[in-house]
């Protein structure tokens, strides 16, 4: 143990020694686990949130969107094909009694704006009446659009809570007056704000816009249905249920399965999926960076090797074994990158804490994390550190002794 602590002791003297050397060397380090642990954190955080988003709506939702999804071409397929129409709506809702809740949704696109001010990441949705149980959205101030102003195609909607306070900040938003598509509407209605949303350049949901689809289909001229969302009665039910949808959905396109249907776990599964590929993906580019690092570690440990030659021959002159040698150089590549690792993590802890909560870009202090980039640098000042402390150790005492 004695033997040890001194082999610790000379690997730290000879680090102080070369102090710009061991510096750089710390730097190195520092770069790549600043880089895993940053990278790794953002895309666990882009998980959590996309996952969040999608429980929180229930387990027993259930939708069907246009495109055969599962046919390999993923959600890019079912893009642009309009192969969902109001009498599938209308067959789900009258022959399925295992759903309830049963709703058509259609995109709008366009600026959602008053005379001075707009919600340019406002996602207008035309839906039926009961998409804001099916979505699980709540009510704040207001009411939802009825079917009567579905039936009457009356200009109302309901802003999400973010779009609301961004065109009348704190003024109740009741009863005021926007304009989508150089039509004007009347507030009746503004959401609560959402526990979950999808950041990181994706969709607010605090910005959701809600007309009914009535209303939608005519201020557009196309009569379109994006999705149709239900709940299934029950949990137990979901799988059934879902059945039961691509039955008569089928039997609607006549045999042609030109649709999906999904439910929460189907749609957490493939983004489970794409995140996967997302994760390996960062994790691949930081692991790059680290091994920069660690390469810089080994040439700067050579070059320390090839310096203290004499001083190699010296100790094992007096009786120094190769192991005694290979330990104390192999600990002074693991008190660089370990030390590295340390500042690396005490510089990601203070960067996270800085970072403001409702940041566009999500990362969260995440435990796992440090200890997989503390347990990489060990790792790399073993692998790295290994062949200079092979190489010192060969060292023959006599030429070493020689050596100028």
């Amino acid at each position: 143990m004695i033997l040890f602590l001194d082999t610790i002791k000379m690997a730290v003297s000879s680090l102080l020694a070369k102090k710009i050397r061991s510096f750089l060397s710390i730097l190195g380090i520092v770069i790549g686990i600043l880089t895993i642990s940053s990278l790794l954190s953002i895309a666990l955080s882009v998980r959590s949130q996309v996952e969040g988003t999608i429980k929180s709506l229930g387990s027993n939702i259930i939708t069907v969107v246009q495109g055969d999804i599962s046919g390999g071409g993923g959600f890019s397929s079912a893009v642009g094909t309009g192969t969902l129409t109001e009498e599938d709506f209308n067959s789900i809702k009258t022959k399925i009694g295992k759903v309830e809740n049963v709703s058509m949704i259609m995109l709008i696109s366009g600026t959602v704006k008053t005379q001075d001010k707009s919600v340019p990441g406002a996602i207008i949705f035309a839906n039926s009446p009961s998409a804001e149980k099916s979505l699980n959205i709540k009510i704040d101030q207001g009411r939802f659009p009825t079917e009567e102003d579905n039936n009457t195609k009356a200009r109302v909607i309901v802003l999400g809570n973010k779009a609301a306070n961004e065109l009348f900040g704190t003024t109740s938003a009741i009863g005021k007056t926007v304009e989508i598509r150089a039509t004007e509407f009347t507030v009746v209605g503004v959401t609560q704000t959402a526990s979950s949303t999808i950041s990181f350049g994706g969709p607010d949901l605090n910005s959701i816009v809600m007309m009914p689809i009535q209303t939608g289909w005519e201020i557009t001229g196309i009569k379109q249905v994006y999705r149709i969302t239900m709940q299934a009665k029950s949990a137990p039910e979901v799988n059934s249920a879902k059945d039961a949808v691509k039955k008569v959905v089928l039997a609607n396109h006549k045999g042609e399965k030109d649709f999906t249907v999904l439910t929460q776990e189907d749609i957490l599964s493939t983004v489970n999926g794409i995140l996967n590929i997302l994760t390996a993906m960062l994790g691949a580019i930081a692991g790059i960076s680290l091994l920069v690092g660690g390469i810089g570690i080994m040439n700067i440990m050579l070059v320390s090797v090839s310096e203290r030659t004499r001083e190699i021959g010296i100790r094992k002159a007096v009786g120094a074994t190769r192991g005694a040698i290979l330990l104390q150089f192999l600990i002074e590549g693991i008190i660089l990158t370990m030390l590295g690792g340390l500042i690396a993590v005490a510089i990601y802890s203070a960067a996270v804490s800085a970072v403001p909560k409702d940041s566009p870009i999500p990362i969260d202090f995440n435990w796992n994390v440090v200890a997989l980039s503390l347990g990489f640098s060990a790792l790399i000042g073993i692998i790295f550190g290994i062949v200079p402390a092979i190489g010192a150790s060969r060292k023959d005492p006599i030429l070493s002794l020689r050596y100028e």
